[in-house]
This record gives C-alpha cells, sequence and structure tokens, in this order.
C-alpha cells in the first residue's frame, strides 16, 4: 500500500512552494518596512532638532523683544 500517492506529493510540493514564495515576499516586506521604519526615525529625530532649533529662537527673540520694550517704557517713564 502506498503512503502517499503520486498526485498527494505533487500538492504537497506545490503547497510548500507556495510557502516559500509567500515567505521570501512577505520577507521582502518586512525589510522594506523596516528601512522605512528607520528613515522615518531619522527624519522624527531631526525634526526634534529643528522644533528644539525654533523654540530657543523664539525664546531669545522673545527676550530680545522684551528688553526693547523695558527700553521704551523706560523712556516714557
Amino acid at each position: 500500500m502506498e503512503l502517499l500517492g503520486e498526485n498527494r506529493i505533487i500538492e504537497l510540493e506545490e503547497k510548500i512552494d507556495n510557502l516559500i514564495k509567500n515567505y521570501k515576499g512577505m520577507k521582502e516586506e518586512h525589510e522594506k518596512l523596516l528601512g522605512r521604519v528607520k528613515s522615518l526615525e531619522t527624519e522624527n529625530t531631526d525634526l526634534k532638532t529643528k522644533m528644539a532649533d525654533v523654540k530657543n529662537e523664539r525664546e531669545l527673540l522673545i527676550e530680545k523683544v522684551t528688553k526693547i520694550l523695558e527700553k521704551v517704557d523706560k523712556v516714557e517713564a
């Protein structure tokens, strides 16, 4: 008695081939997504740095404007 018929072996080979194909596709997609995540993390870090720089510039500007207004108040007083 034959344990696995020829047709059954062919079906299993096809299923294994499909699994390998799907695995390779998912692995490729995973690698693409990892690259995208790394890119976004770098972009996020850059944006955080820019935001901190803008905040510092704004604080300096507010400080300068405040000093100017104080000088104007002294002149008017």
